[in-house]
């Protein structure tokens, strides 16, 4: 990647047109960035990023939007395809996505609530920081990763596991978790036996396993992540 006599070249994801317009013109504005490209889904950041190369790719999710796990997952596996690549999420909340995005290491990643961005300067910072190979994350997503570490695994989850989880937590059967997610109750059910024996929650004898679950579940939203 060669970023120009200006400074640093970005391309940008959103899975919303207004949010992403607007991101695109505050960056703009920004002498020393360049953006050099912009997508919507996740086949076409993937596209983006092996063509343009750029330095840095800004990510801006709302986390209710059915194409954001896509998205998240593509980030992910283009830091890892392109080790030199930073990556800068702008989300409306932490939820399973910064632990996603961390899976595979921290090296050239942001995460950001944009309810807690001063302004736009707060994400130029954290472009640089990201291309010169730091991390930056909101100071309530690194709390809530620390204190996870003596909970139950969650953290150890797909998207869709969590997804079904959180379906799980909120009194849903099995039939009402398929219809709400789009599943085949069959689906579900093996979705539900893997977060079990993820959670550690193997032996039914000893304790309401989706109870435990949900318990596990509504614990890890008792953070800034929920």
């Amino acid at each position: 990647m060669h970023p120009p006599e200006s400074g640093l070249t970005v391309a940008v994801v959103s899975d919303s047109l207004l949010l992403g317009d607007g991101l695109v013109a505050l960056l703009e504005r920004i002498d020393t960035l360049e953006v050099v490209g912009r997508a919507r889904r996740a086949d076409d950041a993937r596209s983006l990023v092996e063509s343009i190369r750029p330095d840095v790719l800004i990510v801006s999710l709302r986390t209710a939007v059915v194409t954001s796990p896509e998205i998240i997952a593509a980030a992910r596996d283009l830091r890892q395809a392109h080790p030199d690549l930073g990556v800068v999420v702008l989300s409306d909340r932490g939820d399973g996505f910064a632990l996603e995005l961390l899976r595979g290491g921290s090296a050239r990643i942001a995460y950001l609530l944009d309810d807690q961005l001063p302004d736009i300067d707060a994400v130029v910072r954290a472009v640089r920081l990201v291309a010169e190979g730091q991390s930056v994350l909101s100071p309530s997503i690194l709390d809530a990763l620390v204190r996870r570490r003596d909970d139950p695994p969650i953290d150890d989850l797909t998207l869709r596991e969590l997804d079904v989880l959180e379906e799980l937590a909120y009194g849903a059967s099995n039939a009402a978790i398929a219809e709400s997610l789009h599943l085949s109750v069959k689906a579900v059910e093996r979705h539900v036996s893997t977060i079990f024996r993820k959670l550690g929650y193997t032996d039914h004898r000893l304790l309401d396993r989706r109870v435990s679950s949900a318990v596990a579940f509504l614990r890890s939203r008792t953070n800034p992540f929920a």
